[in-house]
């Protein structure tokens, strides 16, 4: 059972967070800053993307984040990221989520759960 928080809904994207059976939300408008040394760290290199179109990555230790490109008028990609966790057998743990606004071609690390993010978010043609 998954329970939302929504009490602090933009001051939680830099906030570490232990796991927990609670949907974070977060919002920012920018890149987080330096990685914290006790998150787990993965760079996914050039992801590429399509806009309005969701990618799931695997990230191991039962983790997965499920990543949604948004082109905004400006140009620039609001994305929205859903990290699950599961158990051995595939029960939902915890959920965190984040929404970066972001520049297409341009690298950039979130920190989302006790996970920092780093990719490059390459918008495909359409």
């Amino acid at each position: 059972m998954l329970v939302i928080s929504i009490g602090s809904f933009l001051t939680t994207a830099c906030q570490k967070k232990p796991a927990a059976q609670t949907l974070h939300a977060a919002a920012m408008n920018h890149s987080s800053p330096a990685a914290n040394n006790s998150l787990t760290k993965k760079d996914l290199g050039v992801l590429p993307l399509s806009n309005h179109v969701s990618t799931t990555v695997t990230l191991g230790e039962n983790r997965q984040c499920t990543i949604t490109p948004t082109l905004m008028k400006s140009g620039n990609l609001e994305i929205i990221l859903a990290m699950e966790t599961t158990n051995a057998s595939g029960a939902p743990l915890g959920m965190n989520v984040a929404r970066v606004l972001a520049k297409p071609d341009e690298p950039f690390d979130i920190s989302i759960g006790d996970m920092d993010l780093a990719f490059t978010p390459q918008l495909a043609v359409q």
